[in-house]
């Protein structure tokens, strides 16, 4: 059971690879930036660039949690880790973005 669980759990990481990478070419944004009411704008091309590279680090984490959890076979708290770690990059991502304003807030 622990097998097909990090398979998917694997799967869904490079899932995510493929759409970011795809989502870098388009110019889209992948992560939710929304800040309450207020709409978030890219101001800088960069930002692309950056949210592939913390889509990639993101990716990177999740394997790493995954194969960890697979030889320690210790499944508890795992689901709560994967999902903490996918929106912890997130965050990081959206807040560096801000500060190094690729993003500016936008009131709808």
């Amino acid at each position: 059971m622990l097998n097909i669980l990090s398979i998917s759990y694997i799967s869904i990481a490079l899932i995510f690879l493929v759409y970011s990478i795809i989502s870098y070419k388009k110019k889209s944004i992948i992560y939710a930036v929304r800040d309450g009411k207020e709409k978030v704008t890219v101001l800088k091309d960069d930002y692309y660039k950056m949210q592939l590279l913390f889509c990639v680090l993101n990716c990177i984490l999740l394997i790493l949690e995954t194969l960890i959890i697979y030889i320690h076979s210790n499944s508890g708290l795992f689901t709560l880790y994967y999902i903490g770690t996918f929106w912890i990059v997130n965050y990081l991502l959206k807040f560096m973005a801000i500060k190094m304003k690729y993003l500016g807030k936008c009131h709808e």
